[in-house]
């Protein structure tokens, strides 16, 4: 069939808020770009480019007069500020053009933390236990040291590094501080979970299967153990170097199947869809899979977890990138067939 394919991706912007080293999280989004575009070139469909800068306008203007059958959805922000990231696909829901991934309300949910957390609990997923914290105060609930401390509204391990690690009221009023004054959003303040790390990506619908499992094998001697924005982005780092992805996973049959079943259980809890990313950690006194955090929209370039998996699964991915679009198409009444 004749199908031209949107690629809607936010163009690196600086940050307005957090440091200036998150800019770096910001280019890795030319790396999708780049994949996408080279797998709709090997499945022969045509394609345009349909940056976002700052001006909303011009977008929606460009959106009307390319006139997209189906649009590849990267965007994770607008005009620097991550937050906006459902307010993109919410404007391609009212201009009625199909899309890929999930929706403006389930992405709009997962970028608050507190909030997905809360969903999770409402669906018996275990999560770590938490508070919202504006400003330092007591704990509350009977949160126990080790805690960590994350921006609410962040994703891409942004300003998350080993000060995020506190043992004591002290360094959590120093760390819900900097979190409130750099990040300009309250913090998410929650148990921290000792145990191995897993990235679970899952692709479907209705019937959505687990790819394999990656495990984060660390090589730190000492408690944190965690992917903190070093270890994520910074090559030349020490985090880097100890933060080795192994994908699949050794696992024993039934840890398997139980960590998967977690996994699908949080994906649908959160409305997810086409695909996602689910990040677990497996609590090595009770082996009870915690979710630490759900990717509705998560990093698919060439180096990236998912992908990762992908090749795992033996799924090439420009198949994957054919499945996705399929997955929008019939949510519009039509196919690829």
């Amino acid at each position: 069939m004749s199908l031209r394919v949107g690629i809607v991706f936010n163009l690196p912007t600086r940050p307005v808020k957090g440091e200036s080293i998150d800019y770096i999280a910001e280019t890795e989004i030319l790396d999708q770009v780049n994949a996408v575009q080279d797998a709709l070139i090997e499945l022969g469909f045509q394609y345009e480019m349909l940056p976002i800068r700052d001006d909303l306008e011009e977008f929606v203007r460009v959106l009307k007069l390319c006139k997209p059958d189906v649009v590849v959805n990267l965007c994770e922000g607008f005009m620097g500020e991550s937050g906006l990231e459902m307010h993109v696909p919410a404007i391609l829901e009212i201009l009625r053009i199909p899309y890929t991934g999930s929706n403006s309300l389930s992405l709009g949910l997962c970028q608050d933390k507190g909030l997905a957390k809360d969903v999770l609990r409402a669906h018996d997923v275990a999560t770590p236990n938490y508070q919202i914290m504006e400003k330092p105060k007591a704990l509350k609930w009977g949160l126990k040291f080790p805690l960590m401390v994350k921006p609410l509204r962040e994703d891409a391990s942004i300003g998350i590094s080993r000060h995020s690690f506190v043992r004591d009221h002290v360094e959590l009023k120093r760390q819900v501080n900097y979190v409130n004054r750099v990040y300009k959003q309250p913090a998410l303040v929650e148990e921290y979970i000792c145990g191995r790390e897993f990235n679970v990506s899952i692709l479907g619908n209705e019937e959505p299967i687990v790819l394999p499992i990656s495990e984060i094998v660390f090589g730190f001697e000492d408690e944190p153990k965690i992917v903190d924005y070093a270890a994520k982005w910074l090559k030349e780092s020490d985090e880097y170097a100890k933060t080795k992805p192994v994908c699949p996973a050794e696992l024993d049959a039934e840890l398997k199947s139980l960590i998967e079943e977690v996994a699908l259980k949080a994906y649908r809890a959160l409305k997810c869809r086409d695909y996602a990313r689910v990040d677990i950690r497996l609590k090595n006194e009770t082996k009870i899979p915690y979710v630490l955090e759900v990717n509705p929209n998560p990093d698919i370039s060439p180096e990236a977890g998912f992908t990762r998996s992908l090749r795992a699964a033996g799924i090439t991915f420009s198949e994957f990138v054919r499945r996705i679009i399929d997955f929008a198409l019939k949510r519009a009444g039509r196919d690829l067939s």
